[in-house]
């Protein structure tokens, strides 16, 4: 092996231990983003949950109202 081939050779693997390093930070990046999305996700459902309980209290009540002016026998 020639000098020049394995100073060629040296410098494909430090490109190479560059590049893996670089997919590693952004691996790192797009997990955190993804934590971060996961939490919003779980965030927006706890708020679903919240709102349809409250659409379901509203509705009984509603239903409750509306049956005593039934009971009201109006014309």
């Amino acid at each position: 092996m020639t000098p020049e081939s394995l100073e060629q050779l040296e410098v494909k693997i430090n490109q190479l231990l560059e590049k893996h390093e670089r997919i590693k930070r952004e691996k790192q990046l797009v997990e955190k983003r993804l934590q971060q999305k996961e939490s919003e996700s779980d965030q927006l459902k706890g708020q679903l949950r919240q709102y349809q309980m409250e659409r379901n209290e509203i509705r009984e009540r509603l239903v409750k109202i509306l049956g005593h002016f039934e009971l009201l026998d109006l014309p």
